[in-house]
């Protein structure tokens, strides 16, 4: 059995919430609730659950602030928001689970499910300060990523990826100042996360980093030119956009 706490200002969202659970996840059992971060803290501290459902906007503070009060986070956590796109992709690049408000039933499974996968307090805290240094920096922008190898977990600043390559359900990544590290996750995946930030999926197997491209050639075959001299291919159905994408980059650096 999963002891849990739920931390919301709201009574009915908590009631919910609860109902929920025991609906859906007999395997939690809530041990307590607070309405405020003070009172979820001393909730937490009193009680030790294994995990926190915690609302973002509170009277008091935030969910984020209530972990903030913790040298050591030592259970897991599950954010709840109603705000679609406050902090969403800070939350992705973290690798942090929350949930939308109205919470929906698919979408609580899915993120209890997660919960019970084995998880060392270690790869919690650097979950929640990844998340930290992100929400920081930009929300809208993050600056890191936290990535899973089969063996650890790697913090990497976003713009020291110079390309991600695919491999069967795997995903490879460059950088420029460490070694090549295998993600657990498809290319599919990080093409959705980074598309925004300056990568670009040029073929099925490749997404680049834009910042890094040095050359685009487009015959005799298609393909761009890295900073450090690697070769890409481009799909054809991938060359116009590109072209497009190059040019907004830098007007004056690509000649087509």
């Amino acid at each position: 059995m999963i002891t849990a706490v739920i931390v919301d200002d709201e009574a009915l969202a908590r009631e919910s919430l609860l109902s929920m659970l025991k609906l859906f996840c007999p395997n939690i059992e809530v041990v307590g609730q607070a309405h405020d971060v003070q009172s979820g803290v001393k909730l937490i501290t009193d009680l030790s659950p294994d995990v926190a459902f915690l609302d973002i906007q509170m009277p008091d503070g935030s969910g984020f602030d209530l972990l903030m009060n913790f040298n050591r986070i030592t259970f897991k956590f599950v954010f709840i928001t109603a705000y679609q796109e406050y902090a969403i992709k800070a939350f992705k690049f973290s690798a942090i689970d929350y949930i939308l408000k109205p919470v929906d039933p698919t979408d609580l499974i899915n993120a209890i499910e997660k919960l019970s996968e084995t998880i060392r307090e270690e790869e919690t805290n650097h979950k929640f300060q990844t998340f930290v240094d992100n929400i920081k920096t930009n929300k809208n922008n993050p600056q890191k990523i936290l990535l899973k190898t089969l063996d650890e977990l790697v913090v990497a600043e976003v713009g020291s990826i110079v390309r991600c390559e695919s491999q069967s359900n795997y995903t490879i990544f460059y950088f420029t100042d460490r070694p090549k590290i295998m993600v657990s996750k498809t290319l599919k995946d990080f093409d959705d996360l980074l598309s925004d930030s300056g990568f670009f999926r040029v073929h099925q197997s490749h997404l680049i980093n834009l910042n890094f491209v040095k050359k685009y050639n487009r015959f005799p075959d298609s393909h761009v030119v890295l900073n450090n001299d690697e070769h890409i291919p481009v799909a054809v159905r991938k060359r116009d956009v590109l072209k497009e994408l190059l040019k907004n980059l830098d007007k004056n650096r690509f000649v087509f």
